[in-house]
């Protein structure tokens, strides 16, 4: 009788509350799936769960160490994943809904970066190009070289060759315009990737998850 009275009283505004939360809590668990963000969220629950029954049954010492742990957690979560809580933040930025974000019609350099790619496919030489649009792609890199150039096959070619200093790194590609070559880029902490993929294309997949 006790459950059929809720039910009797729920409002429209508790049905939307309770579909906004779950939404919520499936976006977070989408975002974080596979990295070590779900982990320690998983594991804060786990904390929770403990918490709350040690305050049914009265621990109270225990109560007492959970109060002060939560406090120091609350701070290291922040410090171990600043980068994830950017990343979620960053997501829900009402201005993308908007479309406030910069946008780069076609241009003629399309072609020739098309052709300089084709040509190191068929060479058999790997690549890190990133195409910077409406994110600053540059804050995650680390090292590399200033440039300014047009990036065609000539230009790919001399990189990526294996005897170039720069093969190593990625380039970024900023406005139609070489602007940054041999970067280093933060390696993606995935653990369900392929034990035969290298640093290059976790460093790839690094940069496209942040």
């Amino acid at each position: 009788m006790h459950l059929f009275a809720i039910i009797s009283h729920i409002r429209l505004q508790d049905v939307i509350d309770i579909l906004f939360l779950a939404a919520v809590a499936y976006h977070l668990y989408l975002w974080f799936q596979g990295t070590k963000a779900l982990k320690a969220l998983i594991g804060l629950a786990a904390l929770g769960m403990i918490y709350t029954v040690a305050q049914l049954w009265g621990l109270f010492l225990t109560t007492w160490m959970f109060q002060i742990l939560w406090q120091v957690l609350i701070i290291l979560l922040i410090i171990l994943f600043q980068s994830e809580i950017r990343q979620v933040l960053e997501r829900i930025n009402p201005l993308r809904a908007f479309g406030w974000r910069r946008n780069f019609a076609p241009a003629e350099w399309i072609r020739n970066f098309s052709e300089g790619c084709f040509m190191l496919a068929k060479r058999s030489i790997g690549a890190l190009i990133i195409l910077e649009r409406s994110d600053n792609a540059e804050e995650w890199f680390t090292g590399g070289m200033a440039l300014e150039a047009i990036p065609g096959p000539e230009l790919l070619q001399s990189i990526f060759q294996k005897g170039s200093l720069l093969h190593d790194g990625a380039v970024l590609i900023r406005g139609g315009r070489v602007v940054l070559v041999g970067a280093y880029l933060p390696l993606s902490s995935a653990e369900e990737l392929p034990k035969t993929w290298g640093t290059r294309h976790r460093a790839a997949i690094g940069l496209s998850e942040r």
